[in-house]
């Protein structure tokens, strides 16, 4: 789990543009801007509103920006076209393509395989993805210019579990 938080926050400092970055500094004057506003104002209601408006605009801002732009900028697109369970190796393998449908030209890509427990119930299933059984980070190095795709393979060794589900999750660089 740590190596999957710590490949997600290298991912998002690393993929920031200057959109981004634009976007965020928006965000961030607005939210200052209210602050301001809500210290000047007289009346104690609209300046609670404001504060209590410019402090959610400060914290969920910045992430709401950040995901609206990885839909837009840095989409991709990720078919899964086969995943074998090897019998006489342990071995896990994933097969599929990535697809840029976003904006941007992708420079790498990594790939986060995220094996975990099925359940039927939807909490239990939930709190297994929270806690997957395994996480295996594989990076492609090849670039992958707009509208195009590149096939990609994860073998994930010493594996010997047989009831699971996965999730691929394409994390891509401009």
């Amino acid at each position: 789990m740590a190596e999957f938080l710590r490949s997600y926050l290298s991912y998002t400092l690393h993929s920031l543009t200057k959109y981004d970055y634009l976007a965020i500094g928006w965000i961030l004057f607005l939210a200052f801007l209210l602050l301001i506003l809500a210290a000047v104002v007289k009346r104690r209601t609209l300046s609670y509103t404001l504060l209590l408006f410019a402090l959610a605009l400060l914290f969920v801002g910045p992430p709401v920006v950040k995901g609206v732009m990885d839909r837009y900028l840095r989409a991709a697109d990720l078919h899964l076209t086969q995943t074998k369970v090897l019998r006489y190796s342990r071995s896990l393998v994933v097969e599929g393509e990535v697809k840029n449908v976003g904006r941007l030209d992708f420079s790498r890509c990594d790939l986060a395989l995220v094996i975990y427990r099925p359940s039927s119930n939807f909490l239990k299933e939930t709190a297994a993805i929270l806690k997957p059984i395994a996480v295996h980070i594989e990076p492609l190095d090849t670039p992958i210019a707009t509208k195009e795709s590149k096939p990609f393979r994860i073998i994930v060794d010493h594996f010997n579990t047989r009831d699971f589900n996965l999730t691929v999750q394409p994390r891509c660089y401009p």
